[in-house]
């Protein structure tokens, strides 16, 4: 069930701070010594809050499930109560913490800094469903049944938050697909693991504030699809070189820029063919193409079909 509220401002130590909470399983953050509330599978929080002098929250991964939290900006520190262990979490960085007795970790939040977080409770590491491989006694069994895990910044990773984070609250209730999203992002963070202990993977040639401008740009194309746009016209608008913005785009959908626009048309053009009456000459118009005939051609090469026939097949499908 999703809940907006706002965090205690204990001590004024921040500013106030909104919590958007899905399948609610223990308190998100927590003072020391706070009662536990019912258990649920999966607990999906997003919050957003403001620093006036240093904070320090408290999570906890629970026995035989795992703790995840993305860091959308400014810097944190991340310290277990169990094991002294410590990492520094910079902005467009997860952490990944897995334990087979249940753990408390602090985070200490900088004066004078916004905060954005995504965190993920898993009371089950079973709930999720995955292969043995990816067990929790074998990522414990490399580290002595602890597991703190950050890599390195993942832009596809932070692609799912975002995704996720801009779904509505309403939907985010269906189980099936909290479940789902879960299991992209905590399965992204898994192989992110499995990589980095077979073989470091070198680290994506981009900064923070690219990758968040990668995502702008993508939000951008989404929103305009049906005007005229170009690499030169993107990386103008989200000040990106054409190199970095490639780069980003590739990473995240392993595809160019200028590919990358063609699918979401097409993807946009069959939702048009499904849910209105325009006309094919219409749809083409309408995702900010010019020409019928290539827009034909591509779509033909997508779903192996022309867009008349598709049309066609959909509405005797439907009567």
């Amino acid at each position: 069930m999703f809940k907006k509220s706002q965090l205690n401002n204990h001590n004024n130590n921040s500013k106030p701070q909104s919590v958007r909470t899905w399948n609610t399983m223990e308190p998100l953050m927590q003072d020391p010594g706070a009662p536990d509330d019912a258990k649920q599978p999966i607990m999906i929080s997003e919050l957003k809050f403001q620093t006036v002098s240093p904070q320090q929250k408290r999570l906890k991964c629970p026995e035989k499930g795992m703790l995840f939290v993305f860091n959308f900006k400014d810097g944190i520190n991340c310290l277990s109560m169990e094991n002294g262990a410590e990492f520094h979490l910079a902005s467009f960085q997860s952490i990944m913490v897995a334990n087979s007795d249940s753990e408390y970790i602090d985070l200490e939040f900088p004066e004078d800094a916004s905060y954005h977080l995504c965190v993920i409770t898993v009371a089950q590491f079973e709930t999720l469903g995955f292969e043995n491989d990816f067990s929790l006694e074998n990522i414990q069994s490399q580290n002595n049944s602890h597991c703190w895990f950050t890599g390195y910044t993942n832009i596809k990773l932070s692609n799912f938050i975002y995704d996720l984070m801009s779904i509505e609250s309403a939907l985010l209730s269906n189980p099936h697909l909290l479940l789902g999203y879960t299991n992209l992002i905590i399965g992204s963070k898994l192989l992110e693991y499995e990589h980095d202990i077979n073989a470091p993977k070198k680290q994506v040639d981009l900064r923070n504030d690219e990758i968040k401008r990668i995502h702008e740009c993508i939000n951008y194309i989404k929103e305009n699809y049906a005007q005229q746009l170009d690499l030169d016209m993107l990386c103008t608008t989200v000040a990106l070189s054409p190199r970095k913005l490639q780069i980003g785009v590739r990473e995240l959908y392993g595809n160019t820029v200028t590919s990358f626009i063609k699918d979401f048309r097409l993807q946009m053009a069959e939702e048009l063919m499904r849910n209105t009456e325009l006309n094919v000459s219409q749809i083409v118009y309408s995702i900010g193409l010019t020409s019928r005939s290539y827009f034909s051609k591509i779509f033909k090469e997508k779903y192996e079909t022309s867009p008349n026939e598709y049309i066609k097949k959909f509405k005797s499908q439907i009567v």
